[in-house]
């Protein structure tokens, strides 16, 4: 498909916006491509952060939309979202009256959404107002299974359907990656893991969550990056660390043992490559679960965050199959007894909770959410 400015689309067909990152949520990312690649009725466009992604899509000849205005989406068949619209493209305009349909970005272990309004850790009225209107107004919050609806999405959320479909992103990790699918990732990262691992090292990623009342591993000392380096030199392990955007480590990407990913860059690409990941909060680990890999949980400031940052939806230890840690030297050796050793004892448990949780272990998620915009738009065309 050429590129273009996006003020009509192709033959007339009718044109659904996709508003996101290349490198941000992703399941944006991965059901636009998908809608580019095959022919699902409507006209795909990308309504870019024209600093981030419109040269590297343009480039790439795909449908961009750039410096968005109000009249670039003011004809648009249906609105498509992986985050509010307040932090897209797409922010302070007047949205055409059609299905906006909301792909979100995760599995939440902690409490968001309606929930979160309801909860007494970290709230105030503004701050419910403003969580009330971002959650409501939805067409449609694809959902990932049964359980997930029930249990999640449909209270998390204000919309019409959930249907479950599963996350968009998450076909990259049971398939190659294609060469669109590498827009948006660090690919010289990307080509050093791929050496490292055919070279017979073993890798790890920790992906941590943010703090709503701040501190990171840094702040609160819990992680000294020059001692991971030197434990991962010692075992050829790479240790690739991928942080929130507001924490810097800029002095520590050039480490060869302790690896950092561009936070504005997609990592999903990478996560095959990795023997085991570590995480804490974050709603990573539900998706990493679909490669059936050891999970590390490091909660150290387990306590601080649920008094303080964000009620939990469910009982921490019931929901992480994995080995838990809360020092540095717990995590090394967890490091080590599940990259190295390959010792997986809460593999059954992680089975389970993955079958639990999403439906279809398949790459085809982004082909069901391309269908369902069709179905949307179609339907809403006659009405």
């Amino acid at each position: 498909m050429p590129a273009t400015d996006g003020k009509k689309g192709p033959a007339n067909r009718p044109k659904v916006v996709f508003a996101g990152k290349m490198g941000g949520l992703l399941n944006v990312k991965y059901a636009f491509l998908q809608a580019v690649a095959a022919d699902y009725g409507f006209a795909p466009l990308l309504a870019a952060d024209p600093d981030d992604d419109h040269k590297l899509l343009r480039e790439s000849g795909l449908p961009v939309l750039a410096r968005c205005t109000p009249a670039d989406v003011a004809d648009a068949a249906a609105i498509v979202l992986d985050d509010f619209v307040d932090n897209t493209a797409l922010k302070q305009f007047p949205l055409p009256r059609v299905p906006v349909i909301q792909l979100w970005h995760g599995v939440p272990l902690k409490k968001i959404g309606f929930p979160e309004i309801s909860s007494a850790v970290n709230m105030t009225p503004e701050k419910a107002a403003r969580l009330t209107r971002l959650y409501s107004g939805y067409a449609s919050v694809p959902s990932t299974s049964p359980w997930m609806t029930e249990q999640l999405f449909s209270g998390v959320f204000q919309a019409e359907a959930f249907p479950e479909l599963g996350f968009a992103r998450n076909d990259v990790l049971l398939r190659a990656p294609g060469r669109n699918d590498m827009l948006g990732v660090d690919v010289d990262l990307y080509a050093h893991v791929a050496r490292h691992r055919k070279a017979g090292g073993k890798v790890v990623v920790y992906m941590p969550t943010f703090r709503d009342t701040g501190g990171s591993f840094l702040e609160d000392g819990v992680i000294d990056p020059m001692v991971i380096n030197a434990f991962c030199a010692r075992h050829d392990i790479l240790f690739l660390a991928k942080f929130h955007h507001s924490i810097r480590v800029d002095s520590f990407r050039k480490l060869p043992g302790f690896c950092v990913y561009n936070s504005g860059c997609d990592i999903y690409p990478l996560l095959p490559m990795a023997d085991a990941l570590i995480t804490d909060y974050s709603s990573i680990y539900f998706d990493f679960m679909l490669l059936d890999k050891p999970l590390i949980f490091f909660p150290y400031d387990k306590e601080k965050y649920i008094s303080r940052d964000r009620e939990l939806f469910y009982d921490y230890a019931s929901m992480t199959p994995g080995l838990h840690v809360r020092s540095q030297e717990e995590l090394v050796s967890a490091i080590l007894r599940t990259a190295m050793h390959g010792d997986d004892p809460h593999a059954a448990a992680r089975r389970s909770l993955r079958d639990t949780v999403f439906a279809r272990v398949d790459a085809l998620s982004a082909h069901r959410v391309c269908n369902h915009i069709k179905d949307l738009v179609t339907s809403n065309k006659e009405c």
